[in-house]
């Protein structure tokens, strides 16, 4: 099957893997698009089936010429809508897999998973790669050559059983970018390290590693947090609000500690070095963010970070409109007061 080289340091890789997701956006309705996403809505009792239909479209959409990566995707943890953004080399190649008639194949048998009465399964410009509320581990494979038809063999194999385990929130493969770059990444999301760690740690996972042992096995694997992820951990394991709710938490706290910084901390500092000042103002500026204001504002508002499913759009609004008021008032008191 697939042997695993020694390779160069997984952050170098990972860096590569960033860096082509950003440089492989474009819009569908740009001469110059890249990359593709389409839509659906999946209904109950179909995820068995949903699990499978990844597995093959991730093997075909690898294999097509000048692949870059696939995302698979949810909108939110427990989402019925799903995404799965295709990106290429090429607009040339792009337009190739469109038409390819194994992805209409496919795009067919989704049709049968997907909401009845809600609009079919549709193609829009894809967005930039997400930042998302999920726990993320990447693994970097290396595929001796003619092999890679027996290493998507196996890893369609893997990922049928990652994508029918709780708190399962969608891959991300990406081909080989350069001969310079040979590894094939993936990156694998679930709602919260407990999850996350229970799929790498399963007797089904250990045994599919096993089967490829010692023709193939993962190097190495780096696991990627939210960014403020620390902030919002619970003992339930919960995944973390969404990445714009944390940072609107984040500008919240921080904006009035940094006006307050500027008005009477400054001129006390002003006789220092700009750099020795700024470092104090930003090393006040954390402490008093990371306690106690964040903790406060999780406080107060956490009935919208983690609304419930049955009064989520209703509590989405309500949260929105609450934040824009502590927005106004502090915008209010220091425009007004200060």
């Amino acid at each position: 099957m697939c042997s695993l080289n020694d390779i160069d340091a997984l952050d170098t890789a990972l860096g590569n893997t960033l860096s082509a997701e950003q440089s492989a956006s474009g819009s569908m309705n740009s001469a110059a698009a890249k990359a593709v996403a389409t839509k659906f809505a999946m209904r109950q009792g179909v995820e068995a089936r949903f699990a499978a239909w990844q597995c093959a479209f991730t093997r075909v959409a690898s294999a097509a010429p000048d692949f870059v990566t696939l995302e698979i995707i949810p909108a939110f943890p427990g989402s019925a809508e799903w995404q799965v953004i295709q990106r290429f080399r090429t607009p040339e190649a792009l337009d190739r897999w469109l038409n390819d008639g194994s992805r209409a194949a496919l795009l067919a048998e989704l049709e049968d998973l997907r909401v009845p009465g809600l609009r079919p399964c549709v193609d829009e410009a894809a967005p930039d790669f997400h930042s998302t509320t999920t726990v993320t581990e990447v693994f970097t494979t290396t595929v001796k050559p003619g092999q890679e038809q027996a290493f998507r063999l196996w890893a369609e194999r893997i990922q049928s059983a990652q994508a029918r385990f709780p708190g399962y929130m969608g891959t991300l493969v990406q081909a080989p970018l350069s001969p310079e770059n040979p590894y094939w990444t993936t990156l694998v999301r679930f709602e919260a390290p407990a999850f996350l760690d229970a799929w790498l740690e399963s007797a089904e996972r250990q045994a599919l590693v096993a089967e490829a042992t010692p023709d193939m096995s993962i190097w190495r694997s780096y696991r990627m947090n939210n960014a403020f992820s620390g902030w919002f951990a619970n003992e339930q394991h919960q995944s973390p609000p969404p990445a714009w709710k944390q940072t609107c938490l984040v500008l919240l706290v921080l904006f009035p500690v940094v006006m307050l910084e500027i008005q009477f901390l400054s001129p006390l500092l002003s006789g220092l070095h700009l750099a020795v000042s700024t470092f104090i103002g930003n090393a006040i500026s954390v402490a008093v963010v990371s306690w106690p204001l964040m903790a406060a504002a999780i406080f107060g508002l956490g009935w919208w970070l983690r609304p419930p499913a049955q009064r989520r759009w209703r509590t989405e609004l309500l949260g929105v409109l609450t934040l824009g008021g502590l927005y106004g008032l502090e915008l209010l008191i220091f425009t007004q007061v200060l």
